[in-house]
C-alpha cells in the first residue's frame, strides 16, 4: 500500500527527472508544427510532449514493460490529454492569483538535483536534453501552481471519515498481508552471457576459494566488499528484505531454504556464482489497522482526488478552445 499524496504535482517533476523520469476541434492539416495542441490560445510544444514520452518510455523499459502497438497508441493520447489538463488547471492558478516563491522553486529544484550523483552529471543531463535550469524552474513553478490550486480548490473538499479507513482495510485483507521475507547478504562472481567452460571453471575456483576463507573465519561482508561483482559489495553484499519471486529462482530457492547466519555453498544462476549468507528472516504476517491507519487514509484520500481532478478537468474542457494537432492519435 503506497501514500499517493502529492501524486499530481510529483507526476510533474519526475518528467523533469529527464533521461536528460467548451468546445474542442482536431486540426487536419498536414503542415509542419512545433507544438501538440492549443488550449485556450496558449500552445503545448512537441518538444515538450516528447521528453514527457521518452521518459514515460524509458521508465516502462526499466520495469520491464514492453508495450504493443495499441499500447503505445494510448500511451501517447493519454499523455496528450493529461499535458492539456495540466494547462487547464494552470490557468486556473493564474485566474486565481497563486503565486508561488523562488525558494519554493529553490526546494523542488533539489529535489530533482537528487536524482544525479552531483551538480555537474545534472548539467549534464539537462545539456544532452536540449533544456536549461531555466526551463526546469519554469516547469517546476507552473507544477508548484497546479499543485496549490488542486489543494485550495478540490483536495480540501474531500473528507474521508475514520469509519471509512476501517471498512476498506476490513474489506481487503489480501493487502495489509505481509508474505514472509528472507534478509541476506551475497558474494558474486559474474559469469559472461556465454562464459566458455573455462570460464565457468575459473569463477567456480574463485568463490569456492572464498567459501573457505569465509568457514575459516574471514568476516563474510568484509569480502564482499573486496571481491563481490555485484552492486551490493560497497554494502557487504547486503540485498535487504525480499518475498518470493523477487529473486532468480536458484538464489531464492537457497535463501528461503537456509537458517539465519547460515552460509550457502556456491549457487550458480544466470549471473554467475554466489555464496549467500541468511542475515535474518521474516514470518507472514498481517499489518495491523493501527499500523496503516494513517497511510490508508492518506491513500483513499488521493483515490478520490484523482477521480476529482479527471472530473474538474472535465468540465473545463467543455468551457474551454482546445486544438490538438498530434498525427497518428485519433
Amino acid at each position: 500500500m503506497f501514500s499517493q499524496t502529492k501524486l499530481f504535482a510529483l507526476s510533474l517533476l519526475c518528467a523533469l527527472v529527464i533521461s536528460f523520469s467548451g468546445s474542442s476541434s482536431e486540426a487536419q492539416e498536414n503542415v509542419v508544427r512545433d507544438y501538440v495542441a492549443i488550449v485556450n490560445g496558449t500552445k503545448i510544444s512537441k518538444q515538450k510532449y516528447e521528453r514527457e514520452l521518452a521518459s514515460l518510455r524509458g521508465r516502462l523499459n526499466r520495469s520491464g514493460r514492453h508495450l504493443t502497438a495499441v499500447q503505445e497508441l494510448e500511451l501517447r493520447k493519454n499523455l496528450l490529454e493529461s499535458m492539456i489538463n495540466r494547462e487547464l488547471l494552470y490557468q486556473q492558478s493564474v485566474k486565481l492569483g497563486i503565486e508561488v516563491g523562488p525558494e519554493e522553486v529553490d526546494k523542488q529544484l533539489e529535489e530533482v538535483k537528487k536524482h544525479y550523483p552531483d551538480d555537474a552529471s545534472f548539467k549534464t543531463a539537462l545539456k544532452r536534453a536540449h533544456y536549461t535550469e531555466a526551463g526546469v524552474r519554469t516547469q517546476l513553478t507552473r507544477a508548484i501552481a497546479i499543485e496549490k490550486f488542486i489543494n485550495q480548490q478540490i483536495k480540501s473538499k474531500i473528507h474521508i471519515s475514520d469509519k471509512q479507513v476501517r471498512e476498506f482495510y476490513d474489506s481487503h485483507p489480501d493487502l495489509f498481508r505481509r508474505p514472509a521475507q528472507v534478509r541476506a547478504s551475497h558474494i558474486l562472481v559474474k559469469l559472461s552471457a556465454n562464459p566458455t567452460k573455462e570460464e565457468k571453471q575459473e569463477a567456480l575456483k574463485k568463490i569456492e576459494d572464498i567459501q573457505k576463507r569465509i568457514n575459516n573465519g574471514e568476516d563474510f561482508a568484509e569480502l564482499a566488499k573486496k571481491y563481490s561483482d555485484g552492486p551490493s559489495g560497497k554494502r557487504g553484499g547486503d540485498l535487504g528484505y525480499f518475498s518470493k519471486g523477487q529473486m532468480v529462482k536458484p538464489f531464492e530457492d537457497a535463501a528461503f531454504s537456509m537458517e539465519i547466519g547460515q552460509v550457502s555453498g556456491p549457487v550458480k544462476t544466470m549471473f554467475g556464482y554466489h555464496l549467500i549468507k541468511v542475515t535474518d528472516k521474516r514470518p507472514e504476517s498481517t499489518m495491523k489497522f493501527e499500523q496503516v491507519k494513517n497511510q490508508l487514509k492518506e491513500y483513499l484520500i488521493d483515490q478520490e482526488l484523482q477521480e476529482e481532478i479527471k472530473g474538474y478537468a472535465e468540465n473545463l474542457k467543455k468551457h474551454a478552445k482546445i486544438e490538438r494537432f498530434l498525427t497518428g492519435v485519433p
